[in-house]
């Protein structure tokens, strides 16, 4: 072989010292009997929504529409927008990849609260820009005062997760607007909302995107039917800004965001409503009697307005998350922070409070996770 054969070529460096993202089992591996790693919906999908995929099925041969224009005119019409103010793709975490490399440049900084979602990091480096990280405060909440004070003339972005994964705690929509509105005009807010249904009257939930960015021109919006919609393995995902900013994701993406069963399936659950309404009572239910189990086994849960709970452990996280594995049960861990715990079902969390019953006598005293600092990567 000829020496300059002998490796393949090098990469861009900005994949230098990126982080993975955190895979939720290995590959092969059996399957827990209670899934509570990813946040998932634990019910099954919609009948007429299968319906839907299947029909979807025999016009495969054909491409989709060009932009998912179907969709986002379904979109349009259930916030109250314009059809040019939505864009659409394979889930939330796609168009904000799109909006990264299509507003930043190397050295840049993007400017989020910490500990947020564990793919942040990852599309940020492969941006060329720097991810600053502004700690939590101490109620495992966005610091808004801190990230007002973390700006700098290199800041391009301003994102913010509302539920915040994976603390589940949300800004109120006054506190929420006053932090938007007191960032300057000329960086662009990306308000990551894949679990704002959990927090909110479906009714509010709908119609906050029309109000918030007719105050807020340099604002984007996410969402996602992966989460309360019950569609995580079709990943689809919207975006809502004003026209010029969806025209420039649209330059940077690829055609045919999303495949036929995909726009399908989505437009079936628009048309089914009260499912996700239904699995959202059901998620208040489990999410207040699993936090209310754990405090009262000793065991500190945030404040979640999410489909998931936040026990800020420390080093004890993965002792505990151990333990679960044992019991059969899948969670999240961060390990000397947190352990996040998605809310399934009624028998998911017996489960769960059962294995902490049962660890809490080898527990000891749980440590604060160490903070962050600012600019900490």
């Amino acid at each position: 072989m000829r020496p300059d054969r002998a490796t393949p070529p090098a990469p861009s460096a900005r994949l230098d010292g990126l982080p993975g993202y955190g895979k939720g089992r290995a590959a092969g591996a059996r399957v827990a009997a209670h899934r509570l790693g990813s946040n998932e919906a634990p019910d099954t999908v919609h009948p007429a929504i299968a319906r839907a995929v299947t029909a979807a099925l025999s016009g495969a041969n054909r491409y989709p529409d060009l932009r998912g224009e179907t969709l986002a005119a379904a979109l349009a019409a259930r916030h109250g927008l314009a059809a040019a103010q939505i864009a659409v793709s394979a889930g939330s975490i796609v168009l904000l990849d799109q909006i990264l490399r299509g507003w930043c440049d190397s050295g840049d900084e993007i400017v989020a609260p910490w500990r947020s979602y564990e793919a942040y990091p990852i599309i940020a480096g492969l941006s060329g820009a720097e991810l600053v990280q502004v700690p939590l405060n101490t109620e495992h909440g966005v610091d808004a005062a801190a990230l007002l004070a973390a700006l700098t003339p290199r800041s391009r972005i301003a994102l913010i997760c509302n539920p915040n994964n994976p603390t589940g705690t949300a800004l109120e929509p006054q506190a929420l607007d006053a932090l938007i509105a007191a960032i300057p005009a000329h960086i662009l807010v990306v308000l990551d909302e894949a679990y704002c249904d959990f927090a909110g009257e479906a009714e509010a939930v709908a119609k906050s995107p029309a109000a918030r960015l007719s105050r807020h021109p340099n604002l984007v919006i996410l969402r996602t039917f992966s989460k309360a919609w019950g569609l995580a393995g079709l990943r689809v995902g919207y975006a809502m800004a004003a026209p010029e900013i969806i025209r420039n994701i649209h330059a940077v993406q690829p055609p045919f965001p999303l495949p036929g069963v995909a726009l399908a399936a989505a437009l079936a659950a628009l048309d089914h409503e009260p499912a996700v309404t239904a699995r959202i009572a059901r998620n208040a239910t489990e999410r207040r009697r699993l936090s209310e189990g754990l405090r009262a086994k000793g065991v500190p849960v945030a404040p979640s307005q999410a489909n998931f709970v936040w026990l800020p452990l420390g080093e004890r996280s993965a002792a505990l998350n151990a333990h679960l594995a044992q019991m059969d049960i899948a969670a999240r861990c961060f390990d000397g922070e947190g352990l996040r715990i998605t809310t399934g079902t009624a028998d998911d969390t017996d489960a769960v409070l059962d294995a902490v019953a049962s660890w809490r006598p080898h527990m000891g005293s749980a440590s604060t996770p160490k903070p962050m600092g600012a600019r900490d990567k």
